[in-house]
Formats: C-alpha cells, sequence, structure tokens
C-alpha cells in the first residue's frame, strides 16, 4: 500500500512537473516570498514548486530551519560548527575535509535530506553516541554538515565503500575489549567493527584522534601511555573520576590500542 502511494505520488508530481505553473509559483499560493534573491522556493525547500497540492508540493521538503545552510554566513550554521566540535563528530566521521573514516563521511551528503539527518542525530544507530541533543543544537548541526558538504571539492565516484560488520556481542567475548571494557564502554573501530554493549560510560570511538571531545588532560590528547596510566588510577589523573582501576598487564594494555586507533584522511 505504502508503495503504490508512492508510486501515484511520483507519477502525480511527473505530470505536475509537465502542466503546472512555472517553479516557486506554487509555493508562492500559499507562501509569502522571502529571500527572493536566492532564487525560486525549491533553491532552499526543495518539494514541488510546480504544483499547489500539498502532497506533492511538499513531497520531501526542507522546513525553514533546516534550510539556513542555504544563506551565507548563517548564525546557524556557525552555531552548529561549534557544536559539532563540541560533539566530537570528526572522530568518527569526515566532515569540512577532516576527520575519520570510522563511519559515514558527511562531506559526500550535500544531496542526502536535512530531514533524515536530523532523525538520525537525535535517535542514534547502533554505536553512535546518544548526544541528548535538543531539537535547537540539532538543527544547528544538521545546517553545519549540509554547509560543510556544499562546500566540499567534487569527489567522484571512485571512493571505496565504506563498510562496517556489526557481529552479535556473544560472537566476540572473547575480545579484550569486550572483556574488560565492553561492560560499560561502547566503541566503533576500524577492523572489527562495532565492540561492546555499555551505555553508562563514554564512547570511546576515534579515542586516539585529535577529534575525541574529552582530552585525557587540557591540550593533552589521548596516547596509549596516558591510556595506561589512566586504567592504572583514574583518580591519579582525575581525583573526582568514577571510575574504578583496571588492573592490565603490559602485555594486554598494548592489545588494546589497535582498536582505538582511527586512520585519519585529511
Amino acid at each position: 500500500m505504502v508503495a503504490r502511494l508512492a508510486l501515484l505520488i511520483l507519477i502525480a508530481a511527473l505530470l505536475s512537473a509537465c502542466v503546472g505553473p512555472p517553479p516557486g509559483e506554487g509555493c508562492r499560493s500559499c507562501h509569502r516570498p522571502h529571500h527572493a534573491e536566492k532564487g525560486t522556493c525549491v533553491s532552499c525547500h526543495r518539494g514541488n514548486g510546480r504544483s499547489t497540492r500539498l502532497a506533492i508540493a511538499h513531497y520531501r521538503l526542507v522546513p525553514a530551519e533546516l534550510s539556513h545552510f542555504t544563506i551565507p554566513g548563517s548564525v546557524r550554521v556557525e552555531e552548529g560548527k561549534r557544536v559539532a566540535e563540541r560533539f566530537g563528530c570528526r572522530r568518527c566521521h569526515r566532515l569540512g575535509e577532516k576527520g575519520t573514516r570510522l563511519a559515514a563521511d558527511l562531506d559526500r551528503l550535500a544531496g542526502d535530506d536535512p530531514v533524515r539527518l536530523f532523525e538520525a542525530i537525535r535517535q542514534p544507530v547502533l554505536f553512535m553516541p546518544d548526544f541528548r541533543s535538543d531539537d535547537r543544537r540539532t538543527t544547528d548541526v544538521v545546517n553545519a554538515i549540509m554547509a560543510f558538504a556544499g562546500a566540499a571539492p567534487a569527489q567522484g565516484t571512485a571512493a571505496v565503500p565504506l563498510v562496517v560488520h556489526f557481529e552479535a556481542v556473544r560472537a566476540k567475548e572473547g575480545n579484550l575489549f569486550v572483556t574488560k571494557c565492553g561492560g560499560c564502554h561502547r566503541l566503533l573501530t576500524a577492523g572489527e567493527g562495532g565492540l561492546g554493549a555499555g551505555t553508562v560510560a563514554p564512547n570511546l570511538s576515534g579515542l586516539f584522534s585529535p577529534f575525541y571531545p574529552t582530552p585525557f588532560k587540557p591540550d593533552e590528547p589521548w596516547t596509549p601511555e596516558r591510556l595506561g596510566r589512566w586504567l592504572d588510577n583514574p583518580r591519579s589523573v582525575r581525583p573526582a573520576a568514577l571510575m574504578s582501576p583496571v588492573p592490565l598487564t603490559k602485555e594486554e594494555k598494548a592489545k588494546l590500542v589497535p582498536f582505538l586507533r582511527a586512520d585519519l584522511e585529511n
């Protein structure tokens, strides 16, 4: 039934494009124009500007709050960039030509749907941190992502697809991270996919990248040596730390390091 409805909407949209009013005229039959110097309504809000039928005209419509990326110098975009830094988006994603490839390359999303990006942040997929962000901050981040994507140079179609494998936790019960850290933490890795099942402690994806939002100490990023000191006694680093010491041998600490690395593509 859903597929049939989508097909009918598509057919109606095609017919409307052939016989309907000029682009944007359908929008202006209901909406007062603004930012007219930027072009037609669909250049910012998409949808179908030739139709006056609501279901067709608003198909994949981008609401005003998610259209700020089309306005040069937007304050909302700049705030979104600052929030993206605080969230540490680049520890897993490539954004503004910087970051890692643990997850989707956000610079390649210029043609994607801002509404879908908004929903993806508000309802994170498996192993993506839950930022518990309100709608305002989430909207700003989406606008920043779309602005970065629109400004990124064309990358063509030769890029190697990113494949991340998610397996049942039981299949990785012998993994050192799973057994020693996975009860409290989660981690997205380049070679092993998602590890861990915990949600009570920070997501450690991209810990050794320069983009991890909480450093070892101010101006001191995480390194294998600093991680070892933290595991030995977290309160020696931060007196108010809630984490208990994790007794690991030197060899076990070395085995943890590859899981926490994230290759950069600058």
